[in-house]
């Protein structure tokens, strides 16, 4: 549900925030058909969130990840540049 997944994006920004992380870019891709079942689900939101900070904030952020039943999958890169435009995904939305 929305409120849920609103709470759950506060807590992992707090989080960030919290361990002096900061926030530079975040993409809600929505409901999204999944490539494969995970755990009986079929579609999930996806969310694409830039930050930066020390190390100590990825440590924390995935011992949150890990945990939370919510979360079904995360992926932590790390990147030089923050894209300025959005994503190819949300690019096509905005063009529809």
């Amino acid at each position: 549900n929305n409120k849920d997944l609103s709470d759950l994006h506060q807590k992992i920004e707090d989080l960030i925030k919290k361990n002096k992380g900061k926030i530079e870019k975040k993409e809600n891709w929505g409901l999204r058909q999944l490539a494969y079942p995970i755990k009986n689900f079929k579609k999930g939101y996806y969310t694409n969130l830039y930050f930066s900070g020390e190390p100590i904030v990825i440590q924390e952020l995935e011992k949150i990840e890990r945990i939370d039943s919510n979360i079904l999958r995360f992926m932590t890169i790390k990147i030089k540049n923050i894209p300025e435009e959005n994503s190819e995904l949300i690019q096509k939305e905005e063009n529809k």
